[in-house]
């Protein structure tokens, strides 16, 4: 629990923000970890149209994204689509899209997942410290990762670690190899069509 949050007994809203291009099994496999740790209660996919720390000129549209993550997570209990950045301006910044959500659900507790490669770069991002203040930070591992806490709001989680990367999933599309056994099977004939374009 963080400061300004001691008080509060809401059950706490995991937001996972990503370009989810696409979402695969270790998205949706870092969530169900948290839910079945009970660490969180919900696990909102943030579909983020523009990351400003990446460029990705194979970034299909947020519309398309977000269409194959709700079928991904359909059905999931504890797991929603979210599109709340859509309607924001771009490049879309975490503690822009924060301050909307905590305005937009008052007195609801949310948490940040992040990647393990975030963590050496999170003190650039944009009024990192309001975001230190007002969440706790859930950090997943990742190829790379560090492994020691770079802030006391940081808590790393043992959640398995997912072998490929979205990039090399899009390439094994370009390719024509079975991705089946990668992505949620609910998405996978969704993928496919938008991504093989």
């Amino acid at each position: 629990m963080v400061q300004g949050q001691k008080e509060n007994r809401e059950p706490v809203v995991g937001l996972f923000f990503g370009s989810f291009n696409p979402i695969h099994n270790g998205h949706v496999g870092i969530a169900s970890y948290l839910l079945e740790k009970k660490l969180c209660a919900e696990v909102w996919f943030v579909v983020s149209p523009c990351n400003p720390f990446k460029v990705d000129r194979f970034l299909l549209p947020e519309t398309d994204r977000f269409a194959i993550v709700s079928a991904a997570i359909r059905g999931i209990p504890g797991m929603k689509a979210c599109d709340v950045e859509f309607s924001m301006s771009k490049p879309s910044y975490t503690v822009d899209t924060l301050r909307v959500l905590f305005d937009r659900y008052p007195g609801r507790q949310f948490a940040l997942i992040i990647g393990g490669d975030n963590v050496p770069d999170f003190p650039k991002w944009k009024d990192y410290h309001w975001i230190e203040a007002h969440c706790s930070i859930f950090v997943y591992p990742r190829p790379g990762m560090v492994t020691s806490e770079e802030s006391p709001s940081m808590t790393f989680i043992d959640a398995p670690l997912f072998p490929l990367s979205a990039t090399e999933i899009r390439e094994m599309i370009r390719k024509g190899d079975d991705i089946s056994s990668l992505v949620p099977n609910e998405a996978l004939s969704l993928i496919w069509k938008l991504y093989s374009k």
